[in-house]
């Protein structure tokens, strides 16, 4: 083992020799070498003493870096077929960083590092470089080629940079300063955004939006959660750590591009870098990483790449529980301690969106905050031990997020600060109900024939992005107010949230159909109607007439069983909505007029029964806002909607408890439809609210003969 630098050595000065002089070394020389270089990087990925011998020598990384320089000299002179030379340096240089801070602060101070992001940024220009159109089809699938081949070594890349941060102050910050400029660097317009200053009015208008009353946006110099000696110290450990910082190849905001050159299985390692540099785990500087939170915000560049990597998620539809999601919840959650979430989501507005894209993912990844789920325990690909085959297996550093890890994360979500729901609940209200109910009026005209279809100036594709903002801040005005403290943050005032709900549900009923896709079931011979008391037998409210609604469940006679499997007592989510994906629409919905907004209806319906339960003054204001018709309304299957009965149901329950008033006007609705009876009673159960709200299922006590 004491040889192998020695070796390596010789190697390298011939692949050096390759690039700089083609044709030097006789072919099968150069065979031999490139062979004897694989070996290595092998030997680098299996084995801990060889990754040490090689990671603590400088003559090493001096090498590297020298033949690393070469090589990228040709891949800018458009040389591909010397790719694969200098992906096996690239793995190499990876692997070695797993001896830690040595091999770590070695690279960087020879050089290796800063070829490092030369060729990142070589990579990301070659694979983001369009191909000709017009090209025939050997010629177009070998361009294809040459764009996989620097994807990989872009990722390998990006892998580097990884390691080269974990657990070292100093490199997370020199990474951090080279990603998204130092402080004092001028902060770029967004590079996606797609409107454009043309005057100087505009320019000004257009700058850099300032942070929220609360926001805690600052760097170094902010004090936000500091005392003065805890900051003072904080300010020399920045100025220490950044000393030394390698200018070379300075090029803030090259990442920027990635996401939209990799896909959801090729972009791990940057989530990564950005939950290493940000995220407070035990044995973490959280000072350090609090700042390097703020200085990603502040720069251009980092609001950029964060803005970039957000619509990758929501373009991607990538799931809850892949690994980059949840990579990206921990960064949000980051966010959110350093008290700049406000600031992030004013940041990623645009003028001409209601709710951007990387606005509603996120509003998404906060409730996945707020509301975790299972705890990251290394779901990536790259789990087990490096394949030595395999030249994506790298070794994750990142110490609590190191693929392969136990740490768990997300055990406790962070209580819920009142400026959070807040400032959320008033953007909604000026910003997003205003244009949103607007559209769904229009949608009502032109439905009644009083407006014409061409009106109507907004795409499917519009809608879809208006719908997914709508969504998700509903996901979250709902989960506010399931915590106490946030819901009192709700209702505070005048309660306009409650009027602003009543209105935009009242609008959905009337412009906006139920739909009914399942086949009803046949008609009993002895038709029962369901009144509002038998909705609300638990409560003390006396209701004399009926107001006919659907009983609560369709269960089809073909389903019947003799019930020996069933449970006592059978729970029924109701925020599940997987009920519906196996059912065809058959509507032909082609047109954006027809746009139904499903699910919206649900969760209106559930906060204003989450808001009334135990709340006279919210019920009172529901009944003057003319609230409970609509409500009422939703007592009825909706396939749009997914157990909205059920919600609605305990709603009505709650608007009309120890509410006399509101009871008076439901005794004074006529009676509208009879509902027959249906399969559920056949079967032996009924339906009831328990303890905690939740509608449930059990079976009705056997009757005797």
């Amino acid at each position: 083992m004491s040889l192998l630098p020695e070796l390596l050595l010789t190697v390298l000065f011939g692949t050096q020799a390759s690039f700089t002089h083609p044709g030097v070394i006789l072919p099968q020389k150069e065979l031999l070498g490139d062979t004897e270089l694989k070996n290595i990087v092998k030997k680098s990925q299996r084995s801990r003493e060889a990754r040490e011998t090689l990671g603590y020598n400088p003559r090493v990384w001096r090498a590297l870096t020298e033949t690393l320089k070469s090589g990228n000299d040709q891949l800018i002179a458009n040389k591909h077929h010397l790719l694969p030379k200098v992906w096996d340096l690239a793995i190499l240089g990876r692997n070695l960083l797993a001896a830690k801070e040595k091999a770590q602060d070695l690279s960087a101070e020879e050089g290796f590092e800063a070829e490092i992001r030369r060729l990142l940024d070589i990579c990301i220009e070659k694979a983001g470089k369009p191909i000709a159109s017009d090209l025939e089809k050997p010629a177009h699938d070998k361009e294809m080629q040459i764009k996989s081949g620097y994807k990989k070594v872009l990722i390998t890349a990006l892998q580097f940079l990884n390691n080269l941060m974990t657990q070292n102050e100093t490199r997370k910050l020199h990474v951090w300063l080279h990603m998204f400029g130092t402080p004092s660097s001028a902060t770029p317009t967004a590079s996606s955004t797609t409107t454009k200053s043309t005057t100087s009015k505009k320019a000004k208008g257009s700058s850099k939006p300032l942070p929220s009353s609360g926001s805690g946006v600052g760097l170094v110099g902010s004090t936000t959660g500091n005392s003065g000696g805890s900051h003072n110290e904080t300010v020399a450990k920045c100025n220490s750590l950044s000393a030394g910082f390698n200018a070379k190849y300075y090029k803030p905001g090259f990442m920027t591009e990635i996401p939209r050159l990799l896909q959801p299985d090729e972009i791990e390692p940057l989530p990564m870098i950005l939950q290493s540099g940000v995220v407070a785990f035990e044995g973490t500087d959280q000072a350090m990483q609090a700042v390097r939170c703020k200085l990603m915000l502040a720069q251009g560049y980092g609001r950029n790449l964060l803005r970039e990597v957000l619509i990758f998620l929501g373009a991607w539809e990538v799931d809850e529980d892949d690994f980059c999601y949840r990579m990206m919840s921990q960064v949000i959650e980051a966010i959110l301690i350093n008290g700049l979430v406000p600031y992030a989501y004013e940041c990623f507005r645009d003028e001409k969106d209601i709710v951007t894209p990387a606005q509603s993912v996120l509003l998404k990844l906060l409730v996945s905050v707020y509301r975790p789920s299972a705890p990251i325990v290394g779901t990536s690909s790259s789990d087990s031990q490096p394949s030595p085959l395999d030249p994506f297996s790298f070794h994750p550093l990142s110490a609590p997020s190191a693929v392969g890890g136990s740490t768990e994360q997300h055990e406790v979500a962070p209580p819920i600060e009142n400026s959070i729901p807040a400032f959320f609940v008033g953007v909604f209200r000026k910003q997003v109900l205003p244009p949103t109910i607007k559209i769904i009026k229009l949608q009502g005209a032109i439905r009644k024939g009083q407006e014409k279809k061409e009106s109507f100036e907004y795409s499917l594709w519009d809608l879809d992005r208006i719908y997914e903002g709508v969504y998700q801040f509903l996901e979250l005005l709902v989960l506010f107010s399931e915590d106490e403290e946030a819901k009192k943050v709700l209702l505070a005032g005048d309660k306009g949230l409650v009027a602003d709900l009543v209105e935009f549900l009242g609008e959905l009923d009337s412009a906006i159909p139920r739909w009914v896709a399942s086949k009803a079931p046949p008609p009993t011979a002895s038709p029962i109607p369901a009144t509002v008391k038998e909705i609300v037998e638990d409560s003390t409210t006396k209701v004399s007439k009926s107001y006919m609604v659907e009983r609560p469940f369709d269960v089809h006679p073909e389903n019947e069983g003799d019930g020996e499997e069933d449970e006592e007592r059978l729970p029924i989510d109701l925020d599940d909505d997987e009920d519906d994906d196996g059912r065809d629409d058959e509507r032909g919905l082609a047109e954006p007029e027809d746009f139904t907004w499903p699910h919206i209806k649900r969760y209106l319906v559930l906060l204003l029964s989450g808001f009334a339960w135990k709340n006279k003054a919210v019920q009172n204001l529901v009944r003057e806002k003319e609230g409970l018709q609509p409500i009422l309304n939703q007592c009825m299957i909706d396939d749009d909607n997914p157990y909205i009965r059920e919600h609605a149901i305990l709603c009505i329950k709650n608007m009309l408890e120890g509410n006399p008033q509101n009871q008076k006007i439901v005794e004074e609705l006529d009676a509208v439809q009879t509902v027959p009876s249906e399969v559920l009673d056949k079967n032996g159960y009924e339906h009831f609210i328990d303890e905690s709200g939740r509608v449930q299922l059990r079976k009705l006590p056997e009757r005797k003969m």
